[in-house]
């Protein structure tokens, strides 16, 4: 089951979309447009349920 304020966000996201660049893509289109935003919001979902703490960092990546 998904989670209501993902579905919100997803949604208020391609309403945004839409008033934006109505004309631009096609229903087909639109509909990929919602794939992806649904992949990215239960993404993020995901990153917010980890608790970091303070010392927590990004990984360090060295490149000479």
């Amino acid at each position: 089951m998904r989670d209501p304020w993902v579905t919100n966000e997803i949604e208020r996201r391609l309403a945004s979309l839409r008033d934006r660049f109505p004309d631009r893509f096609s229903e087909a289109q639109w509909e990929e447009i919602h794939e992806d935003l649904e992949q990215l919001a239960q993404a993020a979902a995901t990153l917010r349920r980890r608790a970091l703490g303070n010392a927590d960092e990004p990984d360090f990546i060295f490149v000479p």
